[in-house]
C-alpha cells in the first residue's frame, strides 16, 4: 500500500468521473491538469513512468496498460479520445506523443520493445477500430543462425492525417501529412504527404489531395474561405 500511496500523491487532474487504478511501482506520474476524464483505467507495473494529458483534452473509456520502466506518454491540448481506446506499453523507455486537436475512437496503440516510439501529429482524425503498433509482440528467428528477423520500428504519422475505420498501421511506417487512409487498409510501407492510400497491403491510389472535417454536399470545389 505504501507504493500506491506514494505514486498517487503525484497525480494531478482536472474534472474526473470514474478513475480506476491498479498500480505497482515507484516514482510514476499521472498528470491531467484541465482535462476531462471519464471512465479511465490505469493498470501499471513499473517505475519512473509518466502520463501527461494536456489542458482541454477529453478522454472517455480509455485504458492505459503500462508494463516496464521509463515510459513517457504525452497527449497534448484539446485531444479527444473515446469509446474503448487502449494504450499499451511494454519493456523500457518507450514513447507516445499525440498532437493537439487530434480525435480518436476505439484506437489501440501498442508501443513495445525498448526505445520504440509512436508520434502522431496535430489535427489528426482517427475513426473506429484502428490498430497502431511498433512491434509484433513475439520474435521470429532465422532457423539456422537464431538471428531475430522482426525487430521493432517506430511509427510516425504526420499532421492532419485522416485514418478511416478498421485500419492496421504496422511497425516502421511513416504517413505523410494531409493524407487519407481508406477503410480496411493494412499499412506496411510508408507514404508521402497529400495522398490517398488503400488496400492490403496499402498503396497510393491518388496524389495531390488534402481534406477537411466539414462536409460540403454537391460542391465540386472547396468553398472560398478567404
Amino acid at each position: 500500500m505504501k507504493q500506491i500511496s506514494c505514486l498517487w500523491q503525484r497525480i494531478r487532474y482536472g474534472e474526473v468521473n470514474g478513475l480506476r487504478r491498479r498500480i505497482r511501482g515507484r516514482e510514476n506520474l499521472f498528470r491531467a491538469d484541465g482535462a476531462a476524464l471519464t471512465n479511465i483505467q490505469v493498470d501499471l507495473i513499473g517505475d519512473d513512468n509518466q502520463v501527461v494529458i494536456g489542458e482541454g483534452c477529453v478522454l472517455h473509456n480509455v485504458i492505459f496498460r503500462i508494463r516496464g520502466n521509463g515510459h513517457r506518454i504525452e497527449i497534448v491540448p484539446r485531444c479527444r479520445i473515446s469509446r474503448g481506446a487502449v494504450i499499451w506499453f511494454e519493456d523500457e523507455n518507450c514513447r507516445l506523443q499525440i498532437g493537439e486537436d487530434a480525435t480518436m475512437v476505439e484506437v489501440h496503440i501498442a508501443v513495445t520493445e525498448p526505445g520504440s516510439q509512436v508520434h502522431i501529429g496535430k489535427g489528426c482524425m482517427f475513426a473506429n477500430d484502428i490498430d497502431i503498433r511498433t512491434g509484433d509482440s513475439h520474435a521470429i528467428l532465422d532457423a539456422r543462425s537464431g538471428k531475430r528477423l522482426n525487430p521493432a520500428a517506430d511509427v510516425e504519422i504526420g499532421d492532419h492525417v485522416w485514418i478511416a475505420a478498421h485500419v492496421i498501421v504496422l511497425k516502421g511506417v511513416t504517413i505523410g501529412e494531409n493524407s487519407v487512409v481508406a477503410t480496411g487498409s493494412v499499412f506496411t510501407q510508408s507514404c508521402p504527404s497529400g495522398v490517398i492510400v488503400a488496400g492490403n497491403p496499402a498503396r497510393v491510389i491518388k496524389t495531390g489531395i488534402t481534406w477537411q472535417r466539414e462536409r460540403y454536399p454537391n460542391q465540386k470545389e472547396r468553398p472560398d474561405t478567404s
